[in-house]
């Protein structure tokens, strides 16, 4: 993994990179001083990153770094996760959307949550979906389905 910080005027965004070069985790400081992240919300780099390609001051970062911003501005949404995780108890079926593809699988929107599913599905846009809650992804605060 790779851990980037890259500043464009007052704009910053913090990526990590995997192997294959796709943003697995990235944050966005708008210049307007919002936060967007990408375990929250569909701001994550489309495709391959070419870091010498990209403009701006780049800033490479240790995983350390990485995560204590990523910890610090997912603070706020930790209970709310923990209330997630005791209302949907891993086994029990949960209905969402289809709302978008990660590097990880498909973003599953559901009423008060998002899930995760690595499956071999094709993928629609808005299509209902239903699945078993496998597992926790705690970094992402993500249900995993089956």
């Amino acid at each position: 993994m790779k851990y980037l910080l890259l500043k464009i005027d007052k704009e910053r965004y913090w990526f990590e990179i995997g192997g294959d070069s796709c943003a697995n985790r990235q944050i966005i400081l708008d210049e307007y001083g919002r936060f967007y992240v990408s375990c929250l919300e569909d701001c994550l780099s489309e495709g391959p990153i070419d870091v010498t390609e990209l403009e701006g001051d780049r800033v490479y970062l240790t995983k350390k770094e990485f995560e204590n911003i990523w910890q610090t501005i997912l603070k706020p949404y930790k209970e709310q996760w923990e209330e997630i995780k005791k209302k949907y108890s891993i086994g029990a079926y949960v209905q969402g959307l289809n709302k978008y593809i990660y590097p990880q699988g498909t973003v599953i929107k559901g009423e008060d949550f998002l899930a995760i599913y690595k499956g071999e599905d094709p993928f629609y846009i808005n299509k209902l979906v239903q699945y078993k809650i496998d597992s926790y992804d705690d970094k992402n605060m993500w249900l995993v389905v089956a």
